[in-house]
């Protein structure tokens, strides 16, 4: 069997990425625009877009490089290539955050299982996982930033602190749960003076705008890579960066 995108029906699409022929069509473009052939160097054994095609299919099913290759008909290197090549220009797709200020932005972190130790640590999930920190917008759950692995025993508002803390621009309408307590950027559930959570009408509302970014997340974590990542390195932070974009484009084209 050999996979190709121009052989494949949307509903083929669909039940194998989670996107469209449309939704593919434009991710194609963008990258190319992003990353175009030079004609310089090795051949490539797939067409541009059945390479997009591959990197899409590896996040959403997390196969391995030997079985994305004998699925496309190539060697597993080939595979490993295509991988390499295409998954920091789809994180760059994410772009900067956009600069609308009356958009209320909810921030949660998740915990994401890597196999690369030198960046983990047990966490309470009970394996070595990595905590990435998510940004979505609550009226339409769109993914305005993510921020770098940090190990998984980290506390989300010291990781907060430490990635997004540094490069997110000042919004007024940033919301987070109880773990970012302290923090002057994020508006947190009010509490009481023995520290409690006062639960009244506008935690109420808080905890609607909260669950907003919890399923935002699991949204993100249909993407099988985000449920178990072995990749090494910095692809981690590409991987969440490019599972975000992929989000973001169904969102955007329906």
């Amino acid at each position: 069997m050999r996979l190709r995108l121009a052989r494949s029906t949307s509903a083929d699409l669909r039940a194998w990425t989670g996107l469209t022929g449309p939704q593919m069509r434009h991710l194609v473009e963008q990258l190319w625009d992003i990353k175009p052939e030079t004609g310089r160097g090795r051949p490539w054994a797939l067409p541009f877009a059945d390479r997009v095609l591959l990197i899409v299919l590896g996040y959403r099913t997390n196969l391995t490089m030997q079985q994305l290759g004998s699925l496309f008909g190539i060697s597993h290197a080939a595979a490993h290539r295509v991988v390499a090549r295409l998954a920091e220009p789809l994180a760059q797709l994410l772009g900067p955050p956009p600069t609308d200020r009356r958009e209320l932005w909810v921030v949660d972190g998740t915990l994401i299982p890597v196999h690369d130790q030198e960046r983990t640590a047990k966490s309470k999930n009970y394996r070595r996982s990595v905590n990435v920190q998510v940004v979505c917008r609550a009226r339409d759950r769109r993914v305005v930033a993510v921020g770098d692995a940090w190990p998984g025993n980290r506390n989300d508002i010291v990781v907060f602190r430490e990635t997004l803390g540094k490069v997110l621009p000042d919004h007024p309408r940033l919301s987070g749960d109880g773990g970012y307590r302290g923090s002057d950027r994020i508006r947190t559930p009010s509490r009481g003076a023995d520290g409690r959570i006062i639960k009244d009408r506008n935690y109420r509302r808080f905890r609607q705008r909260r669950a907003v970014a919890e399923h935002t997340i699991a949204r993100l974590k249909d993407h099988h890579i985000l449920r178990q990542c072995r990749r090494r390195g910095n692809a981690v932070n590409h991987a969440v960066a490019g599972v975000a974009v992929l989000h973001n484009l169904k969102i955007d084209i329906r």
